[in-house]
């Protein structure tokens, strides 16, 4: 096997080989001469499957036209004999009557009749007579037995009560054995009456289907089968169970008397149905695929053994002629590409058309590279000027390398650079767009300023930023002044309407000197730095540049800060917050500076509040980290200051406030016990003070804070509510009850009164009786 696989790779191998407009011919000679009688055996194969599928439709649907005949005739004419048999005398007559006159007689008349009616339509399988009074069988077949089981006289019972007084029914019950296949007429006895004292069933199995249709069956594991008008089977042949799905598929989908292919058990069929149109019952014939089309094998083989043959006959010819005429073409290809025609990888025709243009398509390239590396260079020029690498060259090469990239050297100039701020939810682009921001931005800028009619040059810095280089004649700069500035507001909205974004511009000063350009470029670097101080969204202006080296961190302001912390003095630490401020805004030109000097007032304050017993993690529901993380976040200083008010300070002053309230109500607590407990005694508000340790007055204050009543307001609630209960409960002296409650009789009746509004001894008898 290997070897033979190794000579077809090697013949493939060979072949490829060969020059490809030589095996261009060798494929139209084999197409050629293959392609007709390939399409001569499929046809002729397709032809003979469909008359062979034909025929086995006619046949089976003739099959199925007599089968349907055949038995619906046979269950026309038994129900007739039926209906003949019941309008006799004897079964219209009263049996109740012979059966008393003659019991046994009357049993004998019915078997005769049952057994005449069967001996005449041999067709049957049995009839029998079922009488309700004695639930009582008798079978011209099987002879009479009594229903015993239950289930046997409600089944007897359920026949019986149908609405309809003669039908036909889906399987039978035969001496007690019930069977699912097969069909029964069943007939209320007597006919037509309104009380029926029993009813005739007579039943037909499947046997006498078999007989009626084997004859007809011509194909191996072929199968019929007979559904009544619910999918119930009646009879079948060469299988005892029909495909579940099968009904549906015919009745729902209209497939009724249409052939089609169907796939069950493993096989494939070619189903055919008829509907007989007297009593409804669905006659189904599936035959399968490989037994019927066996026919068509034979020709299938004989038209593979033709297409082999040609296949050869076509290959060796078309080889042979292929080489000859393919001699001419050898000779030209070899003078024209000499050694290089085993390298060509394509016909010989595109050869030389590709060889034609590579020279042109060559020039167009490197033509093509060089303008669009040109506008690139000159960026790069201009960053490296602005960066200052040409700030000590002699100003003759600057001005060579000015003129080299076509800009003037006398010229009025200025710099901006255009920034995205941050990305917030409507934003159009996300983090991992940047290179894409960068270029809409720079597209959006060089298209406004060329519509504007301004000349300079855009660079990508590549530093998520894009820098603008302009410039004009010094004659025409007070004019080009006034339009800046409302041409860079406009390149900042259109870029921020586009990406969906704030974006600031850092704009510097004009100049008259190319040679100030570096310090050009570094103005508005610190103005996009200013962003920190100033917001973003906007354009900010430079100042000039400005010497913030000698920033020094306020330690005595952040000192200040934390003591106002200690004592809760939220307004002071708000302003000393505000001056912090104000002192780290001096190094603008370094944003991470000013974060760092806000990091450092975020641990002194983390410590504070830890020093001060304040369970931070708790107070502020996040980790240290996260607040770190959350406060760099912030993209000004304003920003900053509004975390820090509402993350910081207000919780840690609110926390402070809670525990002096909870230190004011445990004392509060200890007085009111102290007086349910003693205000039977002369209790006076320096006593309460000495127990709680602190002043009067204070106490006084506290106390009424939060009970929101004095001391002696409270104090006479607790005496007048327990005198009230004594008046009411007990039949104490009013003088006894003040004493018990600590008044003398003539302050206890004036207080009492004006407390309730009665004197005590009212008091008592208003509220006893």
């Amino acid at each position: 096997m290997k070897i033979r696989d190794h000579n077809r790779m090697t013949w493939t191998r060979w072949f490829m080989n060969k020059p490809s407009f030589y095996r261009k011919m060798v494929w139209i000679a084999l197409l050629s001469s293959i392609v007709p009688i390939m399409i001569l055996g499929i046809s002729s194969y397709a032809m003979t499957t469909k008359m062979v599928k034909q025929d086995a439709s006619q046949d089976v649907s003739q099959i199925l036209n007599y089968a349907s005949q055949t038995i619906d005739t046979g269950m026309d004419r038994i129900q007739n004999n039926l209906i003949q048999m019941l309008m006799g005398s004897f079964f219209t007559s009263d049996f109740a009557e012979q059966k008393r006159n003659n019991y046994a007689g009357f049993y004998s008349n019915v078997y005769q009749n049952l057994a005449a009616f069967k001996n005449g339509n041999p067709q049957i399988e049995d009839i029998s007579l079922y009488t309700l009074d004695e639930n009582y069988f008798i079978s011209a077949t099987y002879g009479g037995h009594k229903a015993e089981s239950e289930d046997e006289i409600r089944a007897a019972h359920q026949l019986l009560n149908d609405k309809q007084q003669l039908y036909w029914k889906a399987g039978y019950s035969l001496n007690g054995r019930e069977d699912d296949n097969g069909i029964s007429i069943i007939s209320a006895l007597p006919l037509h009456a309104q009380d029926p004292i029993g009813f005739i069933g007579i039943t037909m199995d499947n046997r006498m289907f078999e007989s009626l249709a084997r004859p007809f069956i011509k194909y191996e594991n072929e199968r019929m089968y007979v559904l009544d008008d619910t999918g119930q089977l009646v009879f079948h042949l060469n299988g005892t169970s029909v495909p579940p799905e099968l009904y549906e598929m015919i009745t729902v989908t209209n497939k009724i008397g249409h052939e089609f292919v169907y796939h069950w058990d493993g096989k494939e069929y070619l189903v055919t149905s008829k509907l007989s149109p007297m009593y409804n019952l669905l006659y189904i014939d599936m035959i399968p695929t490989k037994e019927l089309y066996s026919s068509s094998q034979w020709i299938a083989g004989m038209t593979l053994l033709m297409v082999v043959i040609v296949l050869v006959t076509g290959f060796t010819l078309a080889w042979v002629g292929a080489k000859r005429a393919y001699r001419p073409i050898k000779k030209l290809m070899f003078q024209v590409s000499g050694s290089q025609t085993g390298d060509m990888g394509m016909d010989e025709i595109s050869y030389v058309n590709k060889r034609w243009t590579e020279m042109n398509s060559k020039a167009l390239e490197l033509e093509g590279q060089l303008n669009e590396q040109l506008p690139l260079i000159r960026e790069i020029f201009a960053l490296r000027l602005m960066e200052g690498q040409f700030t000590h060259d002699r100003q003759e090469h600057l001005a060579a390398l000015l003129g080299r990239y076509r800009i003037p050297e006398q010229q009025s100039a200025v710099v901006f650079i255009i920034a995205y701020d941050q990305f917030v939810e409507e934003a159009k682009f996300q983090e991992s767009d940047k290179d894409l921001i960068l270029f809409i931005m720079k597209n959006i800028a060089s298209e406004l300023l060329e519509q504007s009619g301004l000349q300079g040059i855009v660079i990508n810095a590549l530093n998520d930023q894009v820098i603008v280089w302009l410039w004009t004649e010094q004659e025409e700069a007070r004019a080009w002044e006034l339009t800046l500035k409302p041409v860079v507001e406009q390149v900042r909205q259109q870029i921020a309407h586009y990406l969906c974004s704030p974006v600031t511009i850092g704009l510097s000063r004009t100049t008259d000197q190319v040679e100030l350009l570096p310090d050009l470029y570094r103005e508005a670097q610190l103005a996009i730095h200013s962003r920190m101080i100033n917001g973003g969204n906007q354009i900010v202006e430079s100042k000039g540049l400005i010497n913030s080296m000698n920033y020094r961190y306020p330690t005595e302001l952040e000192t200040h800060f934390t003591a106002s912390l200690q004592v809760g003095n939220f307004a002071e630490a708000e302003r000393m917050l505000h001056a912090f401020s104000d002192k780290v805004q001096t190094a603008v030109h370094n944003p991470e500076l000013i974060l760092m000097s806000y990091d450092q007032l975020l641990s002194t304050t983390l410590r504070t509040a830890y020093l001060m017993d304040i369970d931070y993690d708790h107070l502020f529901g996040r980790s240290t980290f996260e607040l770190y993380t959350e406060m760099r976040e912030c993209a000004t200083i304003q920003d900053l200051n509004e975390w820090f008010k509402r993350e910081l300070l207000e919780p840690i002053l609110l926390s402070l406030s809670n525990k002096k309230n909870q230190e004011y109500e445990h004392l509060i607590h200890k007085v009111t016990l102290y007086i349910a407990e003693h205000y039977h005694l002369d209790i006076s508000l320096d006593q309460c003070a000495q127990i709680c340790g602190i002043s009067p007055p204070y106490l006084s204050k506290l106390f009424k804070k939060v009970k929101d009543i004095s001391f002696i307001e409270y104090l006479t609630q607790v005496r007048v509510t327990r005198a009230i209960d004594l008046l009411v409960t007990t039949d104490l002296l009013v003088n006894e009850i003040a004493e018990q409650v600590g008044y003398n009789p003539k302050n206890f009746i004036r207080v009492f009164k004006k407390q309730t509004g009665l004197p005590p001894g009212q008091y008592r008898e208003t509220h006893r009786t």
